[in-house]
């Protein structure tokens, strides 16, 4: 394999492994959603270095932010993520989980009655009780786990993903004005 395959490779699995949306939020940086998710859990303290700008926990030797290039010497760092950064990352995992999770049962529903509709609508298995449960198993067991994980993991992800981005967009919009409104 050569060495540029093998870049490729590797920035393929960046790519796969984290979706960076394009919307000018900088929230959340992949180390800033780890850092709230250790306070949320007590396992981090809440107090430490964080980026001006974008929060994104930063060393002591770090001159600029490594997530939004912002320089410390134009946004000074701050000691603690405000309260409605981690409230806009719990909102965002909430409507996240919600619609992800809604998708992957109305896959399953879907399964559950498209079974019983082929049990009963074919008169073979209405009549022989073994074979129409041996057929409803299969299809409860095949479709409800493909069906919800197509709906759920496929579409229900990526409507999640950015219906809860966009409202995150919204409270860091919010959230900017607001530390503007407290700065001038």
């Amino acid at each position: 394999m050569s060495e540029q395959q093998v870049r490729r490779g590797a920035q393929s699995d960046e790519d796969e492994s984290r979706y960076h949306p394009q919307d000018g939020c900088p929230l959340f940086s992949e180390r800033l959603e780890e850092h709230l998710v250790a306070v949320s859990r007590g396992e981090s303290p809440a107090r430490g270095r964080f980026c001006g700008n974008c929060y994104t926990p930063m060393s002591t030797k770090t001159a600029t932010c490594p997530h939004c290039a912002t320089a410390a010497a134009e946004r000074p760092p701050v000691d603690q993520v405000p309260a409605e950064v981690l409230a806009a990352l719990t909102q965002q995992r909430k409507t996240e989980s919600m619609i992800v999770n809604g998708f992957a049962y109305l896959g399953l529903l879907i399964a559950v009655l498209g079974g019983l509709a082929i049990v009963l609508g074919i008169p073979a298995l209405r009549d022989n009780l073994i074979a129409a449960f041996v057929v409803y198993a299969l299809i409860l067991l095949i479709g409800g786990r493909g069906l919800a994980g197509v709906l759920g993991g496929h579409y229900g992800d990526r409507i999640g993903f950015e219906r809860a981005r966009r409202n995150t967009v919204t409270t860091w919009e919010q959230i900017v004005a607001q530390r503007e409104a407290g700065e001038g």
